[in-house]
């Protein structure tokens, strides 16, 4: 992302290995997209795990992109549904969302889903 002139922190990685990416600031949503679109297959190479999963687990993910979706329409934001077939930042990269206003700031705070597959075993 850096040779794409985006100003992107090293990850951080949880107990299971996992990247977690502290302070991402997106100053230009739109060099971050084109940014992220050109180094996408770099990301899928290095976690397929994250990308290549268990039909279940997706349609859980889709189903949990799906409620958020319609939280933030509950919650007066022009949201859209997910792409078919993607979901989390996948599922909104293309929309045209100022994520760092105000209503849409309490409006995620309302409606941050809970772990879609917290209970998928059961």
């Amino acid at each position: 992302m850096r040779e794409e002139g985006i100003n992107f922190p090293d990850p951080k990685f949880d107990i299971d290995g996992n990247p977690q990416f502290d302070n991402l600031e997106i100053e230009n949503e739109e060099e971050f997209e084109s940014a992220f679109e050109n180094c996408e297959d770099i990301l899928r190479n290095a976690l397929p795990e994250q990308f290549d999963l268990d039909p279940e687990v997706e349609a859980a993910l889709v189903d949990a992109s799906l409620e958020f979706s319609q939280c933030m329409r509950d919650q007066g934001i022009d949201f859209p549904d997910p792409k078919p077939g993607e979901f989390g930042f996948f599922a909104f990269r293309d929309a045209d969302i100022d994520f760092s206003s105000e209503a849409v700031q309490e409006a995620f705070e309302i409606c941050q889903p809970e772990n879609p597959l917290e209970n998928l075993d059961d």
